[in-house]
């Protein structure tokens, strides 16, 4: 299946009419701010319309005041009714009013195999990384610098063997 690569602005449209009419979309997802759970270029989310009260630990796609698209999980739900939102490899929450909210992610789609998000195996990893936001920044931390020092070393053996 070869899939067509239009500009964000092209595809809000297209988008937001398929979800309107209570369609299901498909969207490639771009940037590393969901990584590891989804990964850039690699793989595919399927979106819904919102048709449940939205809860912690969901994926959501939203637009920021700035119109820009972004797709992170739901944290926490205070009670004035915004939301704590922020991706998955990043330590900064974001606030989003439920009227931001165009889409609810129901699987992704790696490698050709459908996964879920209420699978067990998600729902797992998506417990325990909403449960350690507040202390993800440190957690994380060690990880990026050994994913720059990995970069380096790996960038010295390429200009070494040449």
């Amino acid at each position: 299946m070869e899939l067509a690569t239009l500009p964000m602005e092209e595809l809000a449209p297209l988008l937001q009419l398929q979800l309107d009419n209570g369609g299901k979309a498909n969207l490639v997802v771009t940037g590393n701010s969901m990584h590891p759970t989804l990964r850039h270029r690699r793989d595919i989310v399927t979106l819904i319309p919102v048709e449940r009260p939205l809860r912690r630990g969901d994926l959501i796609l939203y637009t920021r005041k700035s119109g820009q698209y972004v797709l992170h999980r739901i944290v926490t739900k205070p009670k004035n009714g915004a939301f704590i939102c922020s991706g998955d490899n990043q330590w900064v929450p974001e606030n989003v009013e439920e009227s931001q909210v165009k889409a609810l992610v129901v699987s992704y789609i790696r490698d050709g195999k459908v996964i879920p998000v209420d699978s067990l195996c998600c729902r797992l990893w998506v417990s325990f990384w909403v449960a350690v936001f507040p202390i993800r920044r440190p957690l994380m931390i060690p990880r990026r610098l050994l994913g720059r020092l990995r970069k380096k070393l790996k960038k010295c053996k390429t200009t070494t063997s040449v």
